[in-house]
């Protein structure tokens, strides 16, 4: 998950006819308590030539406590450049605070969690410079990542006809993990925004949702005329849009003015923008 978050939109209501039959009930978010987990990196990989993979095992202590909702994240907390560990810090219930300067932290989508043996994975998108594209070069196995969250998750009903997915790699762990999670019998289209054809990665999804890639024409989005080129789905649709902010705002309007979804049905959320120039 990229590191600025987002504008949620539900979309507007639709016409107050009274004939539409009952659907879903919305999307409810769920709140978790706040802890922190100290977890080893046992596995940093290429997952495709602009993400790193990376696996990270509970060690002596507590691992993450996942429920397997839709979009949980994690924040990862940085040491100080030029070491792998944090100082030891102090809680105020449960809420670690680390003495001034405060480490810097990302977030990042939950790819997978085994609640066999609490690994966790996230995938970090390596494009331009920052805390946390410079930790996760440097992160070697053995080394400790420090886990706060997940914080939240959504709990989206399993009852829809058609689930519309749209995002780019930043949005691909938590629209992957949901389409593996998904009842086999669901329906519905996935499109997903790369860099390029290499970027590509396995998703088992179910096999009435189509999984679509489209290649990034250099800084050109090509995202939302691919999303809106396959038309309106019919019956109860629920939309899930993450990515750049420039590149998902047209879907926005869409998922509003043509879709007309009702407010909980849908989600909206810019993971980062694409700067100019």
């Amino acid at each position: 998950m990229g590191e600025k978050a987002a504008k949620k939109a539900g979309g507007a209501a639709p016409g107050e006819s009274g004939t539409e039959p009952a659907g879903p009930p919305p999307m409810e978010k769920v709140k978790y308590p706040m802890r922190l987990a100290v977890l080893t990196a046992v596995r940093v990989e290429w997952a495709s030539p602009s993400v790193l993979r990376i696996v990270a095992a509970p060690g002596e202590g507590a691992g993450v406590e996942s429920r397997g909702l839709v979009g949980e994240y994690v924040r990862v907390v940085i040491p100080p450049a030029g070491s792998s560990t944090l100082p030891e810090p102090e809680y105020k219930g449960e809420k670690p605070v680390w003495p001034k300067p405060t480490p810097p932290s990302r977030k990042y989508t939950v790819r997978r969690h085994d609640p066999a043996t609490g690994e966790l994975e996230i995938n970090v998108v390596l494009h331009g410079r920052g805390r946390g594209v410079e930790w996760a070069r440097a992160l070697r196995p053995g080394d400790p990542v420090y886990v706060l969250g997940p914080k939240s998750g959504y709990r989206v009903d399993d009852g829809y006809d058609f689930y519309l997915l749209a995002g780019d790699e930043t949005g691909l762990p938590g629209m992957a993990r949901w389409l593996e999670a998904m009842p086999r019998g669901a329906r519905g289209r996935a499109v997903v925004e790369v860099p390029s054809p290499d970027s590509r990665q396995e998703i088992d999804a179910p096999e009435g949702v189509s999984v679509e890639w489209v290649t990034r024409e250099g800084a050109e989005s090509r995202l939302a005329e691919t999303v809106i080129a396959g038309g309106v789905p019919e019956g109860h649709v629920f939309m899930w849009l993450a990515g750049e902010s420039g590149s998902i705002r047209p879907l926005r309007a869409w998922m509003r003015q043509e879709l007309r979804l009702p407010k909980g049905h849908g989600y909206s959320s810019g993971y980062w923008k694409l700067k100019e120039g």
